[in-house]
């Protein structure tokens, strides 16, 4: 089940889910370091309390520091991404969004590139 809530993030908590996510894990300054045009290290911390008080992510003590993660598994996060980004930027179709990511002359794909896109069309085509 993809958690609803992870749409309502603000601009600024979205920076630091996609800081932690691409991470694993991480400390207040070493996600303020990865925020483009970051807010004050105080206000990193704000945000990362109101994260953990929405449920969003969880931490551990490394000696002095504190360390970060997200609670919702990577591969959750990642489908509620996929399908926020299917449903804002191309009216809920799929096959819009994979011909949109392809491009007209297949991008920057490799023949196995290719190869595994075919073979999962194939996969998808014998379940039905």
């Amino acid at each position: 089940m993809v958690h609803s809530k992870h749409v309502h993030l603000t601009r600024r908590e979205r920076q630091i889910m996609d800081v932690l996510y691409a991470t694993d894990e991480a400390s207040a300054g070493e996600i303020q370091a990865q925020i483009p045009d970051s807010p004050s290290y105080s206000a990193v911390r704000a945000l990362l309390r109101k994260l953990m008080d929405k449920g969003h992510i969880a931490f551990r003590q490394d000696g002095a520091k504190y360390v970060y993660y997200p609670v919702l598994p990577k591969t959750d996060a990642k489908k509620s991404a996929i399908e926020r980004l299917v449903r804002t930027f191309f009216d809920g179709s799929p096959a819009s969004a994979v011909v949109n990511l392809l491009g007209s002359e297949g991008g920057d794909l490799s023949d196995a590139d290719i190869d595994a896109i075919e073979a999962e069309l194939e996969r998808i085509k014998g379940k039905r």
